[in-house]
């Protein structure tokens, strides 16, 4: 949608793969399973593809039937919902060429997360050595802590929190 995240440099990310993957949530509800236990929120760049996507998450973990109605409900209660959302909504499932390729989608929107996190690690291992914030085995060390969360899958951020959980579960 135009106006978001504009800055000079932009993170890797692909606005086609995130609609796709949401349009194929909408037009097929049983690929939602798929992509919930394989993408979490902040996996999509775009803000207005990271508020319908944790719409969705939440619908998901609820148990509540995922389709255009529902969804656009569930947005207006979560505080997610304006103008342009009925018309975005109806944009993604026409411009989704279809469900069944969604798990290709799924690992761009994944490949270009993974890509944002290694590169914000970067920056801040930068930072780091910039400040001599410690002595070089000391921030070896914290580079190779952070690599190894973002090779396991997992942001270096704190606890996860229990709706996450309970969907694994």
């Amino acid at each position: 949608m135009p106006g978001e995240e504009l800055s000079e440099l932009q993170m890797p990310h692909s606005v086609m793969a995130e609609q796709a993957v949401l349009g194929s949530m909408l037009i097929d509800e049983r690929c939602v399973p798929s992509v919930i236990e394989r993408l979490a929120p902040e996996d999509f760049y775009m803000r207005a593809n990271r508020e319908l996507y944790q719409v969705l998450y939440t619908m998901f973990s609820r148990f509540d039937t995922i389709d255009p109605v529902t969804v656009v409900d569930r947005m207006k209660q979560a505080g997610a919902y304006d103008d342009n959302t009925v018309p975005y909504l109806r944009q993604l499932m026409e411009i989704t060429p279809t469900a069944a390729n969604v798990l290709e989608y799924v690992d761009i929107v994944a490949d270009k997360a993974l890509l944002r996190r290694v590169g914000e690690a970067a920056g801040e291992l930068g930072e780091l050595v910039r400040a001599e914030s410690g002595t070089a085995s000391q921030i070896l060390e914290a580079a190779e802590q952070r690599i190894y969360a973002i090779r396991q899958g997992r942001a270096a951020r704190g606890l996860t929190p229990i709706s996450e959980v309970i969907i694994d579960v």
